[in-house]
């Protein structure tokens, strides 16, 4: 009876490691320019000139980074790039960044007007190239 039961199982295990091996040598053509423009370079540029400092695999400001990372952010899938882009949204509107301490040593820290917008449309979803 053990010996019926043990063919089937053994078979079954053989077809489930077969189907889950991964195949070597795929290649995906993916045209360069789909992949770059994940963020729009006008609002690149604030993010670059106002947030990555303390936002990044190599800050030195464990809770920035922690709240959120821009290398992982644009490596991410989309679903997770929204959900974190509804978190700066609201981050933004509640005045939270940048952080009224941090403007107390760095005031250059603090956005403009128009690096404000730029980043509240963009995080909002709006599509809206610069003026």
């Amino acid at each position: 009876m053990k010996k019926l039961l043990l063919l089937p199982v053994l078979a079954l295990v053989a077809f489930f490691f077969l189907h889950a091996k991964v195949k070597d040598n795929i290649s995906i053509d993916v045209e360069p320019d789909v992949l770059e423009d994940q963020i729009p370079s006008h609002v690149k540029a604030v993010i670059d000139q106002k947030c990555y400092g303390c936002h990044n695999a190599d800050s030195k400001n464990e809770k920035g980074k922690e709240k959120l990372d821009w290398d992982d952010f644009e490596a991410s899938r989309k679903a997770k790039q929204l959900a974190t882009m509804a978190k700066i949204n609201e981050a933004l509107v509640k005045g939270d960044m940048p952080p009224a301490k941090f403007l107390e040593n760095k005031p250059e820290g603090k956005l403009s007007k128009e690096e404000l917008e730029t980043l509240l449309d963009w995080s909002a979803g709006k599509k809206k190239s610069p003026k």
